[in-house]
């Protein structure tokens, strides 16, 4: 087993791909290093991706395509003496250009090729394309709308993305000169022809954030210490005592900003901090610690008979929620129309909900909540639409309710749900962020044995 950093890998993504590497692929490649016993492994790894294989078919030329790292690394071709000596190692010693790599890299053998004032030119070339490497890496990392951008348009066939384009072309030109941190910005805005401030602007901005949740119990102190000390939680955030009494810490030490447009899957086990995030943001609880600030109005769908009470009818349960959006009543009983025709509660629409059966009512709750667009969505598991011939129109409302939302946060167990709605992935363990990055990375994460060893039955 070997351990690499991300300086070790940008270097190989500049030899290979001619570009700094994305967050998701850096974790990736970290993640992979703990299974390969070498850098020559990982680097054969790489060589075998569809990204490098689309340029170097079987039949071009090894001539070609050590000039294409020397241009990667170093900004030109490879001289004479370099190429004879490379090509006598393929030969004699069935070299890959795996091992090559490796040996430009991290090897010194290759100093006895060039004069002394070309391997310093060279270094210096190198050295600065891994510092703006990382530089970049870390500020597109600070924002998933970033991250999402520089992706390729197609995996398999591999497709480059614009901004995967416009970065390589960028670090094509990064030689002898010095750049900064403005030059990097400046490569970021051009991404896209929306402002990048505006991709980038915040909705939610969480700094420090814990939540503690009282447990009022009169033996709360024989339950604290009969059980804190003897039993492993596997659910549930900490429990601990005070004088006032026993509380949970839902949520502990979170920093987090989310931007306008994201979609987001909150992904843990049962009792990770998932609803206890959404209740959070929704307004229901405030933050025990930490600022809070949130930019948009969420609005919360979570339990089903959430911010319904069972005591009203179906038209008062209507006519609550219409007020609360519109403010008047104009227009609400073609909303009610629209609501009843949707439920097919048909008369029974003015009957208490409390004598609804579970399905009817959870028709009603689904029908009245997703009636509006809103700016943000804070979606819980526990939300249901009732019985099964109400799905499928169900399902085709929620994606259009969905989709009108400019920001979106969804807890739940179906992979698939997420997969259709989210982009973003942050992964709760006893009330704090274990992962956060592109859901695929963040769902691949939650099922790796080191998340259940490691967070779960700690």
């Amino acid at each position: 087993m070997i351990k690499i950093d991300t300086n070790t890998l940008q270097k190989f993504y500049i030899a290979y791909f001619g570009r700094p590497g994305d967050p998701s692929g850096l974790n990736y490649w970290i993640s992979e290093s703990k299974k390969k016993s070498s850098l020559r492994d990982i680097s054969k790894q790489l060589s075998l991706q569809d990204e490098y294989q689309k340029y170097f078919s079987e039949d071009i030329s090894f001539e070609l395509k050590i000039n294409k790292l020397f241009f990667n690394l170093y900004g030109r071709k490879a001289d004479f003496e370099s190429l004879n000596y490379w090509a006598g190692l393929l030969k004699t010693k069935n070299y890959l250009i795996s091992d090559i790599v490796c040996q430009l890299l991290f090897e010194d053998s290759k100093s006895d090729l060039i004069n002394c004032k070309q391997l310093e030119k060279d270094c210096f070339i190198l050295e600065n394309k891994i510092f703006m490497a990382e530089l970049f890496t870390k500020q597109i990392s600070k924002n998933i709308t970033l991250m999402n951008l520089y992706q390729p348009e197609s995996i398999n066939p591999w497709i480059s993305g614009k901004a995967l384009v416009k970065v390589s072309t960028f670090f094509n030109h990064v030689l002898h000169q010095k750049l900064s941190i403005d030059d990097i910005n400046a490569l970021i805005q051009s991404f896209s022809e929306t402002s990048v401030e505006m991709l980038t602007k915040p909705a939610i901005e969480m700094q420090n954030i814990s939540l503690s949740i009282p447990v009022y119990c009169p033996e709360h102190r024989l339950i604290t210490k009969r059980f804190a000390d003897k039993v492993i939680n596997i659910t549930g955030g900490k429990l601990t005592e005070s004088k006032q009494g026993t509380n949970i810490i839902a949520l502990n030490n979170i920093d987090l900003t989310i931007t306008n447009g994201e979609r987001v899957a909150l992904i843990g086990h049962n009792g990770s901090g998932k609803s206890s995030f959404l209740r959070l943001i929704s307004g229901i609880y405030q933050p025990t610690n930490g600022d809070l600030k949130i930019h948009v109005d969420v609005y919360p769908m979570l339990h089903k008979t959430f911010l319904t009470s069972s005591e009203l009818n179906g038209i008062d349960a209507c006519k609550a929620h219409y007020l609360l959006r519109k403010h008047s009543l104009n227009g609400f009983p073609e909303f009610l129309d629209e609501i009843i025709d949707f439920s097919g509660l048909g008369e029974y629409i003015s009957l208490p909900i409390k004598t609804y059966s579970e399905g009817m009512a959870a028709r009603l709750i689904f029908s009245i909540l997703t009636s509006f667009p809103h700016d943000c969505l804070a979606i819980d598991e526990g939300f249901g639409t009732g019985d099964s011939d109400f799905f499928e129109r169900a399902e085709d409302r929620m994606k259009k309710f969905m989709d009108s939302a400019a920001t979106i946060f969804l807890a739940s167990h179906s992979e698939e749900l997420l997969k259709k709605f989210c982009q973003r992935g942050i992964v709760f363990n006893h009330g704090s962020i274990v992962y956060d990055g592109p859901l695929e990375s963040a769902l691949n994460y939650y099922h790796t044995y080191d998340y259940y060893k490691e967070n779960v039955t700690r």
